[in-house]
């Protein structure tokens, strides 16, 4: 095993945490109440994953794409959505790093090229960007790729192997972890590589694949490492 691959949001990055930010942003903008804005955000998100489950988005736009559909959820020009992703991404701190990740990191780095393999939604990979920098976490990752970057998105099978073409490296000396069944781990098992399924409730590491296995968090990701 030569590369790993990560996912960024709910991998390394307390998703929740970024749409309360990006909710908060968007009410005091709009002036309307959270509890609304939260429900137009939330329903947007699974419909924008929807149309990338199936591949049926544009993947050169798939930034524009979710931010002009939030956009017309609340009927307000697009440069309302960019405002408010601005405002979220300076609003949040450290929580916002999830438990495990730094330690995780910190045993990756120098064994292995490390990688992000991130689709965006609503903000600019840049800000991600400037999230992974600002607490600590680029400094353990070789090189970053995104959707709006490299033109394509997960599950595609270029999303996955962008990262594997940059450094030479076929994807059976890959391992991708995710979240998101269909996204991640599906997504990375058809591109040829390793897959890595975080599942919350899992309850101890286990392997549904030939290719694949199931873990609580990324700590575990070490151990399923260690077999190779």
């Amino acid at each position: 095993m030569r590369l790993v691959s990560l996912d960024v949001w709910n991998t390394l990055l307390d998703i929740n945490l970024m749409l309360e930010s990006l909710v908060k942003a968007l009410s005091e903008i709009l002036k309307i109440p959270e509890e609304e804005t939260m429900k137009k955000v939330i329903k947007t998100r699974e419909k924008i994953k929807e149309i990338r489950k199936s591949q049926s988005g544009d993947p050169e736009k798939a930034l524009e794409e979710s931010q002009e559909l939030l956009a017309k959820v609340f009927n307000v020009d697009v440069e309302i959505i960019k405002r408010a992703t601005t405002k979220a991404t300076l609003n949040v701190d450290e929580n916002i790093i999830l438990p495990g990740v730094k330690d995780t990191l910190k045993e990756l780095r120098g064994k292995y090229i490390i990688t992000t393999t991130g689709n965006v939604m609503f903000w600019s990979s840049a800000y991600t960007r400037l999230i992974l920098e600002r607490f600590g976490l680029a400094e353990y990752i070789t090189k970053q790729f995104y959707s709006d970057e490299i033109k394509a998105y997960k599950p595609m099978k270029e999303a996955f192997l962008a990262p594997l073409n940059y450094f030479n490296i076929s994807p059976a000396e890959a391992i991708h972890i995710g979240d998101t069944k269909a996204e991640d781990f599906e997504g990375a098992l058809n591109a040829g590589l390793y897959a890595c399924w975080i599942n919350k409730d899992a309850e101890k590491v286990e392997r549904i694949h030939e290719r694949g296995f199931m873990v609580k968090s990324i700590e575990d990701l070490l151990e399923i490492l260690s077999q190779f």
